[in-house]
């Protein structure tokens, strides 16, 4: 291009390169002034280099002679962006203009970018739709860097192949990831198939262009448009199944309009060569609208908080004044029930026996637990109204730790723990309130013993600063690091070993450190995991001006405490300490069997959070649950009308032995006879009322646990059997196919695959499971009937009458084995042959399965010693069909039924019950 000037045209000109594909050299008058890559017409000698370039030059003799050289390795044409002619300061003014507008849009990129991955990443519960959204914004930001000016190559050394698939995977990073943002912004309630098949499309593009030469992959442009315009189809396809209300689905339409315009613009913009300076307000738009709808979700969800937490404050009011009002309420009750236990007690008229006083003495001990907790309670409000008025006065610490640990002694249920105590008698006297010092100590050391399994717990005391530090030290398991700070708040307790007992309200360390902080003392604490605690408060020394005249007010006080602490708190060993792990998903399940419904209520409110407690009211309702409901253990009380525990246990045992369904017997009776009868009926274990909870569910456990074992056992036990194919029995299927293969090899083919069927079938591991599909059973018989009339042909007649619609589960391995006994121990047996007929027919309430042949059939001798328990030969071949029969009788309360008559053939006749609900009872 020739440019002719006039004599006043500037002296510099500028020239502006957009985009030449892929390398050019500028030549002005003869001389090279700029170019980018290197232009050749051989193809090795070329190198690609697209970034846009400006070059300055001035004019010769009124004249300018401009050449452009232009080589292209991947693309048909040179130049396709239109080149820019002017001033230099012109040229300068608008390529500053256009990198600023690009590095503008990039900070605002940016900025959003992090602040979405920031929050994403401390949010206590992440929101996928953060990342989402940060990941396309970075996406963005790369198509940004890498469209017009380039401004990405100009700071990166990237060549122009990864250049090139870098743009156009960041186009795919952000079409693929918008629909993802919106499927965590908004439950969508369909179309996830849509969105999963769009994920793997787009996962194959990017694929495709990573692995693709770049030549390949430039040709894919039309698809690269398919991607970004789906994106916003299968985005508005999810908007539209959201269960949002407008005012938020809005915003996402507005983002999602705003990158469709876009899209289409770029598409427009490269089709028809516009130039424009890069500022794409479209973008800027949906970013705000995606901003806008985090803030103000933000607001929202702080407006919600503010609303819970003033509705939290009025309901924590609510729960202190309840706990108050209920104390007060339990306390006259509870305190009539003590003191009418006591009058019993003391009765020297009609004096209650010896068993009568040891119930009434667990009575009491509970009853006075209860008044305890209430007082704790009660404490709490007191100490939070600041109402508990100190009586202050001169009190001896070793007297009161000794009253204190001769309770506790009461309390340690054999545990291998040592008390000690190491305050010498001359220790100073301490200014305190001594029923208030009692209740802190106790709380001290009964915590240490609790949660010490064996060691040392030790009390000791030290004067420092003209006060007096009491330590109560032990070698348990020790608190968390982060258990310590939280420990002495109310209601709280630490995460220890499940092992360890528990209980109470979390009240005690709370109470503690008020009582203390009263006497203007502190208590602390330091731990070691697995070493044990050292709790220390603080009391002031006793002065001797301060001598109060009224100790025998407090000794009263001290006494009174020390019994109502000693009889009380050695119910505490009731806790249980239950190691055992119970399946939320599975519960074991319990039959629970009494007359009494307030006995059935304790039961499961005692049992019910671990297994599932099914509670009836008499024996006959308890057989009816047996016979449409499989239970690991059934709890039965001994004295009931009609039909006695002792019989209900008789009965049982006819249909389950002692490991296929434990009972476990509950009665007030103690003498060695009624135990004794009770396990002559059948019973596993006997426990006597009242009911300890701690053993009764140790005991529930341990039967449970032998059940689940024994029945695991069991169901192996099948999954062997039918794994347990006979070698002769392999042989001849081998051999068979071998012949085949020179005579028939069709044949041979369809008998290889009837027995890779069988074979896989025999191995299948859910064989295991107590229940399998009818069809899975009916499965495995086709197989090997086929295999055995391929060997024997004519000799070997197979009918099956089977009803429609018949879906049920059966034992694993409880049709196969009779099919085979027939054929091989009943037709093969003839020299003729026989017929084998598989039946299956709906009855009323139930599924009739029967197995008949026409075959050798058994004399009567054979037929009463088929289940009997002997160890000969022929007696052993029968161990198949007693497998079957008793888990049949375990499961559906009947085993097998046979018929069979000599030289005319056998039937085998088993029933699976249809499931019936039976209404359950339920008790107030």
């Amino acid at each position: 291009m020739r440019i002719l000037l006039d004599d006043e045209s500037p002296h510099t000109f500028g020239l502006k390169i957009s985009e030449i594909n892929t390398a050019s050299a500028i030549y002005v008058n003869g001389k090279l002034v700029g170019g980018a890559g290197l232009p050749s017409s051989n193809s090795d000698l070329h190198e690609n280099n697209k970034i846009p370039y400006s070059v300055s030059f001035g004019p010769k003799e009124n004249e300018v002679d401009i050449l452009i050289h232009v080589s292209s390795k991947f693309n048909e044409g040179g130049i396709i962006k239109p080149l820019r002619f002017g001033t230099i300061e012109a040229i300068t003014y608008r390529n500053n203009l256009s990198i600023g507008m690009q590095l503008l849009f990039c900070a605002v990129l940016i900025i959003h970018g992090v602040y979405a991955l920031i929050l994403y990443v401390i949010g206590a519960n992440p929101n996928k739709g953060l990342l989402y959204f940060s990941l396309i914004l970075f996406s963005a930001l790369i198509t940004v860097l890498g469209a017009d000016d380039k401004l990405l190559y100009r700071v990166f050394e990237i060549n122009y192949v990864w250049g090139a698939k870098l743009t156009f995977l960041s186009y795919i990073g952000v079409a693929a990831f918008i629909p993802h943002l919106i499927k965590n912004l908004f439950p969508i309630e369909g179309y996830l198939k849509i969105l999963r098949w769009y994920s793997l499309y787009c996962a194959l593009y990017a694929i495709f262009i990573l692995l693709a030469p770049l030549e390949y992959a430039l040709h894919t442009i039309t698809i690269l448009g398919t991607v970004l315009l789906l994106s916003i189809i299968v985005s508005v396809i999810l908007l539209k199944n959201t269960n949002k209300e407008i005012e938020e689905s809005i915003y996402l339409l507005i983002s999602c309009l705003s990158i469709g315009v876009n899209i289409v613009w770029v598409i427009i913009h490269g089709r028809l060569s516009l130039e424009y300076i890069h500022y794409p307000f479209d973008l800027i738009f949906a970013i705000l609208a995606f901003a806008a709808l985090w803030f103000k979700r933000f607001f929202l969800v702080t407006s919600k908080a503010e609303q819970l937490a003033e509705k939290l404050k009025l309901e924590n009011t609510r729960k202190d004044d309840f706990l108050v009002n209920t104390s007060h309420e339990l306390r006259n009750p509870l305190h009539g029930i003590i003191n009418i236990i006591q009058s019993i007690l003391d009765d020297r008229k009609t004096p209650p026996s010896e068993e009568h006083k040891k119930r009434l003495g667990i009575i009491m001990k509970v009853s006075k637990r209860m008044s305890l907790m209430l007082n704790d309670l009660l404490d709490v409000t007191r100490l939070r109204e600041k109402t508990i008025q100190l009586q202050l006065g001169r009190v001896q610490l070793h007297s009161v730790v000794a009253g204190v640990v001769d309770m506790i002694k009461l309390m340690l249920d054999g545990k291998p723990i040592r008390l000690q105590v190491c305050i010498p008698d001359t220790f100073p006297a301490v200014l305190a309130d001594e029923n208030r010092i009692i209740q802190v100590l106790f709380n001290l050391v009964h915590n240490a013993v609790k949660f010490t399994d064996e060691g040392t717990v030790t009390i000791h005391a030290y004067i420092e600063n003209k006060k007096a530090y009491i330590v109560v030290e032990d070698t348990g398991i020790g608190i968390e690091k982060e258990a310590l700070q939280t420990i002495f708040h109310p209601y709280e307790q630490a995460s220890i070993n499940s092992s360890s007992e528990r209980g109470g309200f979390g009240l005690g360390l709370s109470i503690c450190k008020q009582l203390v902080e009263l006497h203007n003392g502190t208590l602390t604490v330091e731990s070691t995991p697995g070493k044990g605690s050292a709790f220390t408060f603080t009391l002031p020394l006793f002065e001797v001006s301060e001598v109060e005249e009224e100790n025998y007010t407090i000794n009263l006080l001290k006494e009174s405490i020390n019994t109502i602490a000693a009889t009380t708190e050695l119910s505490t060993q009731i806790e249980t300490r239950n190691d055992y792990n119970v399946n939320q998903e599975l519960k074991p399940k319990i039959l629970a069997v009494d007359d009494d419904n307030i006995n059935l209520n304790i039961l499961i409110s005692l049992l019910g959070e671990e297994y599932e407690v099914t509670a009836v009211s008499s024996a006959k309702q308890a057989l009816e649950k047996l016979k449409v409901e499989q239970y690991d253990l059934v709890i039965s009380d001994v004295m009931m009308p009609h039909v006695s525990g002792f019989e209900l246990t008789r009965i049982i045992r006819k249909q389950f032995t002692l490991s296929e369904l434990p009972i476990l017997l509950l009665t007030a009776r103690t003498r060695s006879e009624d135990m004794l009868t009770g396990f002559h009926a059948g019973a596993n274990d006997y426990v006597t009322k009242p009911i300890d909870s701690w053993e009764l569910k140790v005991r529930v456990q341990v039967l449970i646990k032998l059940k689940q074992s024994i029945e695991e056992r069991v169901r192996m036990e099948g999954a062997w059997l039918q794994s347990q194919i006979k070698p002769h029995f392999l042989f001849n299927v081998l051999n068979s196919i071998s012949a085949l293969g020179t005579i028939d090899t069709n044949k041979m083919q369809e008998l290889l695959e009837e027995f890779s069927n069988y074979l896989r079938f025999s191995i299948d591991f859910n064989n295991a499971a107590p229940l399998v599909s009818l069809e899975s059973e009916l499965s495995l018989v086709r197989s090997y009937l086929y295999i055995e009339n391929v060997r024997f042909g004519d000799r070997l007649r197979v009918r099956w009458e089977i009803d429609d619609s018949i879906e049920i589960q059966v034992p694993p391995l409880s049709i196969q084995p009779l099919v085979e006994n027939a054929v091989i121990h009943g037709i093969l047996d003839r020299k003729d042959g026989g017929e084998v007929c598989i039946r299956v027919r709906r009855q009323l309430d139930c599924i009739e399965i029967s197995i008949i042949d026409d075959g050798k059939g058994m004399t009567e001798a054979e037929f009463e010693q088929l289940f009997m328990n002997k160890s000969d030969s022929k007696v052993r071949k029968s161990i198949g069909l007693k497998n079957i029969d008793r888990r049949l009788k375990q499961l559906f309360g009947k085993g097998l039924q046979i018929v069979s008559s000599y030289n005319k053939g056998t039937t085998i006749t088993f029933y699976i019950p249809i499931k019936k609900e039976i209404g359950e009872i339920t008790f107030p």
